[in-house]
């Protein structure tokens, strides 16, 4: 039987999403101009480890901060 995901599950879902978006597009436009002409995978290979340590100990925490916070 497939269960419906509950509101916080959503918001938690919709935070994340808006979170990875904003944090994504902070450091694409701060490796842009260092990265001018390289190839696409040479600049995901820079915004990677940046964008994995700022979802881990930033978007995340954050995140669960905000859904726990809503729920009390």
């Amino acid at each position: 039987m497939i269960r419906l995901p509950s509101m916080s599950h959503l918001r938690f879902l919709g935070l994340m999403m808006i979170g990875a978006y904003l944090l994504i597009n902070l450091i694409l436009g701060l490796l842009s101009p260092l990265t001018a002409g390289w190839p696409v995978w040479a600049t995901t290979l820079c915004a990677v480890p940046p964008m994995v340590v700022g979802m881990v100990h930033v978007v995340l925490p954050l995140a669960r901060q905000r859904v726990a916070a809503r729920a009390r």
